[in-house]
């Protein structure tokens, strides 16, 4: 395996843990995720912080169910690395679940040897 294609295997599994940490709320995983100077910008067009993201994990203001990547791509660039892609997110309004689409791009940075989660941009796309 080449060294992109193994950083690539780290990043996806990196990926993996951030939907499964958005599934269950896991704010220890989201601390280990994202890094300090984040921006998480969600579907709506609301920009968070780190300490704002996490707090919307922690008092339910953020309820997301199971995530599945449909499609996407990861390229590396140095200490920086670039995910665009097609997720399908089951998220919850007033109580009740609905599934939504979402085009996605993460920016990962590789801090300290761990990749994490530098910016977070996400746009709904109608089903």
């Amino acid at each position: 395996m080449s060294d992109d294609s193994t950083e690539r295997a780290l990043i996806a599994r990196r990926e993996e843990a951030l939907y499964d940490a958005l599934a269950t709320g896991d704010t220890d995983a989201f601390e280990d995720l994202f890094s300090e100077d984040v921006t998480y910008v969600h579907s709506t067009g609301i920009a968070e912080t780190k300490a704002e993201n996490i707090a919307g994990q922690r008092h339910g203001v953020h309820r997301h169910g199971p995530t599945t990547t449909v499609r996407g791509h990861t390229r590396i660039l140095g200490r920086t690395a670039i995910t665009r892609g097609l997720i399908d997110m089951i998220d919850t309004a007033h109580g009740e679940p609905f599934s939504i689409r979402i085009r996605q791009t993460l920016v990962w940075v590789k801090e300290d040897g761990v990749w994490r989660l530098l910016v977070r941009h996400a746009t709904r796309i109608p089903v």
